[in-house]
């Protein structure tokens, strides 16, 4: 045996063409031949090789499938992630590097992500990647760790700032960041910062809430903090602490998410009187700046730096910013049909880190969503279904007659956002089939829904649209299945019962461009 086919951590990770930390992660989970010889991964090149010609061939295998009914599913769990189809579940993000410093309730896992991009890869060696709702940046950041160029567009300002700053790290200045922390430690161990430091900022005055966001043993030193980010002059390091407070101002608030942004006590748990604010920063800044030395590190074995551009933008609006027939890949998830508001959602981060002014702000940003939300359209006018879906029509019509005396309240209403919904489908694909280049690839997760008791197979007729605005469909992949929940089916908004019972799961959509 030579010498050069026992290959370092370092040295397998350049082969396969991903970084070390993701390597590492896939031997420690036994995906892929490697042994621990004392503390170092050690791999060899032929077992690497022939593992990799394996993962090709069942992609093939795969691809060649027909597919039946509404859903494509796999034949096996195994074969599943071979493809690069994976759970997307975003919890499995909380622990991964970069991807743990925001918590998000709307999104998908990196390692979703990663297997995608390595099934594609198959066919083009350096892909050039975009995702139209960027959220905090998941598709982003792994195309940057595996050498890709990417774009990004989010229209939610704070959402935009947690993708520009993940997807950046590998520029950052370690030193200088650790530097940065230190003088925050100093600035709150100051006898100041206890009681008789009075801070020059002050809370958003437009920011209203049902209980003070921040009870008075809080808040003042929330404002103390916003002192210091303020007066930090180094843009890229502002925009890391901003964020840190961003990601965990909601957990010494008297708010949770549970599931979505609400009062604590309207949970049943009490409020939060006092809190160490300035720990609980420490600690995430602390995670921050470990990931940015590992991700670094990561990039530091690339052949080539790659690049991420972030539009805090609406893609609806400005797809034109990306070159015709420049995309290899789009990986993605617009707003389901679920009026889930994602804008409100994130409301205390806009305010208090002052992306936003007043309400009139968030309306702007409101009806330049994707889908548009229940409440900005189920008042107006009857909405026309735009896509030429006979089977969408019929559904369309039959909600509209479900509790038609409640008016905007009932099936009218809804019609009317979902139908708003659907005709963003038919816009999306529209602006996006000029954008990529002969043979791309499009993957959009994207899941089904119940209005008031009627299910929409959202997967199936976004596949239908994409068919008829020139796209080939080459899969329907279930990636995740869950219990319908009461919140969803049977609630005072959604009155209705599904005739039958209803199972909500998630498809990833894949389309080729001719």
């Amino acid at each position: 045996m030579t010498k050069d086919q026992v290959l370092t951590l370092a040295e397998a990770a350049k082969l396969v063409r991903v970084g070390r930390k993701t390597l590492g992660e896939m031997a420690r989970e036994g995906r892929v031949p490697a042994r621990k010889v004392g503390r170092e991964w050690r791999f060899l090149r032929s077992a690497l090789e022939e593992w990799l010609a394996d993962r090709y061939e069942s992609k093939a295998r795969l691809a060649s499938r027909k597919t039946t009914g509404d859903v494509a599913e796999p034949t096996t769990q195994y074969e599943l992630r071979l493809a690069g189809f994976g759970d997307t579940a975003f919890a499995a993000n909380h622990k991964r590097e970069l991807h743990r410093w925001v918590p998000w309730i709307a999104g998908f896992s990196s390692a979703f992500v990663g297997g995608v991009l390595e099934a594609v890869r198959t066919r083009r060696e350096a892909l050039r990647v975009l995702d139209p709702f960027a959220g905090v940046g998941t598709t982003l950041v792994e195309a940057v760790r595996n050498g890709d160029d990417a774009v990004g567009f989010e229209i939610n300002p704070y959402a935009a700032l947690a993708c520009r700053v993940k997807a950046g790290a590998a520029l950052y200045d370690p030193a200088k960041l650790e530097a940065a922390i230190e003088h925050f430690e100093d600035y709150s161990d100051d006898s100041r910062w206890h009681g008789s430091r009075q801070p020059s900022s002050v809370p958003p005055p437009a920011f209203k809430s049902r209980v003070p966001f921040f009870s008075p043993g809080v808040e003042p030193q929330v404002l103390s903090c916003l002192d210091f980010i303020r007066d930090e002059t180094t843009g890229w390091i502002s925009d890391i602490f901003r964020l840190s407070l961003g990601s965990v101002m909601v957990g010494f608030s008297n708010y949770s998410y549970e599931p979505s942004l609400g009062t604590r006590a309207g949970a049943g748990r009490p409020n939060i009187e006092q809190a160490d604010v300035s720990g609980v920063m420490r600690q995430k800044l602390r995670d921050i700046h470990e990931d940015i030395v590992a991700f670094g590190d990561d990039m530091s074995t690339s052949d080539r730096p790659a690049a991420a551009t972030v539009h805090p933008i609406s893609y609806m609006e400005h797809s034109h910013l990306v070159e015709a027939h420049s995309i290899d890949l789009i990986v993605t998830s617009p707003p389901y049909l679920n009026n889930y508001h994602y804008i409100r959602n994130t409301r205390p981060h806009l305010f208090w880190l002052d992306m936003v002014k007043d309400t009139a702000d968030l309306k702007a940003i409101e009806l330049k969503s994707f889908g548009q939300f229940w409440q900005t359209v189920r008042a107006g006018p009857e909405v026309s279904l735009r896509p030429r879906l006979q089977h969408l029509d019929r559904q369309l019509r039959e909600l509209r007659k479900r509790n038609a005396h409640k008016g905007a309240y009932g099936g009218p209403g809804w019609a009317n956002y979902a139908a708003s919904y659907f005709n963003d489908c038919q816009r999306f694909c529209r602006i996006t089939r000029p954008l990529m280049r002969p043979g791309g690839t499009v993957v959009v997760v994207i899941g089904n829904n119940v209005l008031q008791g009627i299910e929409f197979k959202t997967d199936r007729l976004f596949a239908d649209i994409a068919e008829a605005e020139g796209f080939e469909l080459a899969g329907m992949h279930l990636v995740r299945t869950k219990r319908t929940g009461n919140s969803l089916v049977n609630s005072s908004v959604r009155a209705g019962k599904a005739a039958q019972a209803t199972r909500l799961y998630e498809t990833a959509v894949e389309l080729r461009a001719p």
